[in-house]
């Protein structure tokens, strides 16, 4: 029976390693007939949430690769509203409702609360992997 894990991150876009490293789990689960049913990004890791960090180019372009991976996989991208708030990511609605003029979370995230990956844990047999 094949295993189904939700990916909790949250170290910084400055620990790459943490990140590659969920990636890379992410696909290899997938590769062997898992499913990842969420990722989601908390704390420190939000940032990469951000669509107008400029990493150096010899760095992973992390947020550009978190959403490579969730599209190629079919699996939906979540960052924590109070986290990313308190960091700055805006997503268009919250821009809206503070009559900001622009927002910068990625196209292919979507803002949620623990509420939410606390749901989704409890309805299914997922397992949390967490990367930090």
């Amino acid at each position: 029976m094949p295993a189904k894990f939700a990916l909790l991150i949250t170290a910084s876009a400055d620990k790459t390693q943490s990140h590659l490293s969920a990636m890379k789990f992410a696909r290899q689960a997938v590769s062997l007939g898992n499913e990842v049913e969420t990722l989601f990004f908390y704390q420190d890791a939000t940032a990469v949430a951000n669509k107008l960090t400029l990493p150096p180019s010899d760095e992973p372009q992390l947020g550009e690769l978190w959403e490579k991976l969730g599209n190629e996989l079919n699996i939906e991208i979540q960052t924590c509203v109070a986290a990313s708030y308190r960091r700055g990511v805006i997503d268009k609605t919250e821009a809206g409702n503070q009559a900001f003029d622009s927002h910068n979370l990625r196209e292919s995230f979507k803002i949620a609360g623990l509420g939410q990956l606390a749901a989704a844990m409890s309805k299914t047999d997922s397992k949390l992997i967490h990367f930090k």
